[in-house]
């Protein structure tokens, strides 16, 4: 098992050659807005998209403050935004609170 706080560490660890470190996550998808969701997605390798350092000009998507982050596979372009909480497992470890 992995505690939220420490699964978002891990998310955002780099590699030496400044590559995003991948992981395996699984999750559940929701739109409150759209009335959809309840899919399951597995990602075998996935990045997290985007940094923190980041000052976009564009819409502040305030991640932080809403608990969503932006994913995508390894090898993609597709990129994804989920809720945290949403998150079922990360790297074969079930999610607690």
């Amino acid at each position: 098992m992995i505690r939220v706080p420490d699964m978002l560490a891990q998310m955002n660890e780099w590699e030496k050659s400044g590559e995003r470190v991948p992981f395996s996550i699984e999750f559940v998808t929701c739109d409150l807005k759209q009335g959809t969701g309840g899919e399951k997605i597995k990602l075998d390798q996935a990045v997290l998209v985007g940094s923190s350092k980041s000052k976009s000009e564009q819409r502040n998507p305030n991640h932080f403050e809403n608990y969503t982050r932006n994913i995508r596979a390894k090898d993609g372009d597709y990129i994804m935004k989920l809720h945290v909480l949403l998150i079922t497992r990360f790297n074969g470890m079930s999610i607690i609170l």
